[in-house]
């Protein structure tokens, strides 16, 4: 009896699935070619909008953000607000990256980064302009907007034995504040990065002194250079990491530009730049924390052209930050030591001993960042740093005066998750003081959005 039944439901599977297979053809047939050229449609329309792989073996990541502020600026004697302007602590950028699994041990890669390098930059803003130039919007309409190379580079790494980049890349040595609180969209250790063309009154007369931000900063960005060259970084091992590197020397004309020093004889070098640096980063009992020290020199040498147009320069740093992820409390900050020697200008192949300039500073902030809202975590913060003797230190020739330049703010950032984006507002007041000179001080409120992808 089961025998029966069981040819019984065979035979019935069997009639039900050929039914089923006429069914389906006949459907086909009569939704006729209809089907096929909306297919074909609508893959022409993903092809249109998706980005293509080079080939199948390369991984390819477009990623990058945009982030524009509104920045209104105080100097006692006068005020205006600037609209729309590109954020230099973190500067609209777009980049491409990706990697191949060679075997279980090898993977290589690349890095792309670009960014927006426009007139409009806050750390290019003074009194006199909002876009950073002095020529007339009339005059270059369409010829205000740049891209830089941030990163250029294809790497090779081994499981066991590290990284190894080649090509433009940021250098090894003192990394700058690490920003585990979340605020460094407004507000970091390089003070000028919003506004640091902002000239200094006079107080008697109310005059400006010829004197800005940057004259007695170590000027906007981390420490760090990009440059062209060869560089290792070790695998992490319980939570530490080491790398180094080697470039080309760091040219004057591009030190306020990189953040380390700005002189103003300009010319060039053809040395070498070394770095190092030890990184680590951890998490105990829901403390995280996160720590570098770093050291970087570059050797100028004279080019033997009768200008001897080169330097060298030492740095060193360290930065620290920790986050108690329970209550979100979290306190960072990092301090910098810098010395440069001039050359003797008058005298091709003379050496490095014409002055030595010193000079440091340090910032620190702390705050609380926790997801109050449900829409992502809020940072507010407080901060105080100083930089101490740059006045004198970013001038070849000049005599040896003290000065300092100190900076306290406050501020707020909200996350969006939901869209990757970071809305923030920040305040800061900016007081120098320099042999001979009572100035006034400098405010600037920021208040702007990045938003990532």
């Amino acid at each position: 009896m089961n025998r029966g039944l069981m040819k019984t439901t065979g035979l019935y599977a069997l009639t039900l699935a050929a039914g089923l297979a006429l069914s389906a053809s006949a459907n086909a047939a009569d939704l006729g070619g209809n089907c096929c050229a909306d297919l074909e449609e609508r893959v022409a329309e993903l092809e249109a909008t998706t980005a293509r792989k080079g080939n199948r073996k390369v991984s390819l990541t477009v990623s990058g953000q945009v982030n524009r502020a509104i920045v209104h600026w105080d100097d006692g004697g006068r005020s205006n607000t600037y609209l729309g302007v590109d954020n230099s602590n973190s500067s609209t950028r777009f980049g491409f990256s990706g990697n191949a699994k060679i075997n279980a041990e090898w993977t290589a890669g690349f890095n792309i980064l670009i960014d927006i390098r426009d007139k409009a930059r806050s750390v290019l803003i003074t009194q006199a302009r909002e876009d950073g130039t002095s020529q007339e919007r009339s005059g270059n309409a369409n010829g205000d907007h740049l891209m830089r190379m941030r990163a250029a580079n294809w790497w090779l790494e081994n499981n066991r034995l590290g990284r190894v980049t080649v090509g433009r890349l940021t250098t090894s040595g003192p990394t700058g504040t690490i920003d585990l609180g979340n605020v460094g969209v407004v507000a970091t250790a390089g003070e000028g990065c919003i506004g640091d063309g902002l000239g200094f009154r006079n107080k008697v007369g109310g005059a400006l002194s010829g004197t800005s931000i940057d004259t007695f900063s170590m000027s906007c960005a981390n420490p760090g250079a990009r440059e062209d060259g060869v560089q290792w970084t070790s695998p992490t091992l319980h939570g530490f990491s080491v790398s180094a590197s080697v470039t080309e020397a760091l040219k004057v004309e591009r030190i306020a530009e990189n953040g380390v020093y700005s002189a103003s004889t300009g010319g060039g070098s053809i040395g070498r730049n070394v770095g190092a640096d030890l990184r680590y980063a951890g998490e105990f009992n829901g403390v995280r924390v996160a720590a570098s020290l770093g050291w970087q020199h570059s050797n100028g040498n004279d080019d033997d052209s009768g200008a001897n147009l080169n330097a060298d320069f030492e740095m060193w740093g360290l930065a620290g930050s920790m986050l108690h992820v329970p209550t979100g409390l979290f306190i960072q900050g990092e301090y910098i030591s810098a010395e440069i020697q001039y050359a003797d200008n008058a005298t091709a192949g003379s050496p490095l001993t014409a002055q030595t300039n010193e000079a440091d500073r340090w910032h620190i902030q702390a705050g609380v960042r926790r997801n109050f809202f449900g829409i992502g975590d809020t940072s507010i913060y407080g901060e105080f740093g100083k930089h101490n003797d740059f006045g004198r230190f970013n001038t070849a020739g000049v005599a040896p005066n003290s000065d300092n330049l100190k900076i306290w703010g406050v501020g707020v950032v909200q996350s969006i998750d939901a869209a990757a984006m970071d809305l923030y507002l920040g305040y800061r007041n900016y007081s120098a003081t320099a042999t001979g000179a009572d100035l006034q001080d400098i405010s600037v409120l920021t208040a702007g959005a990045r938003i990532k992808f």
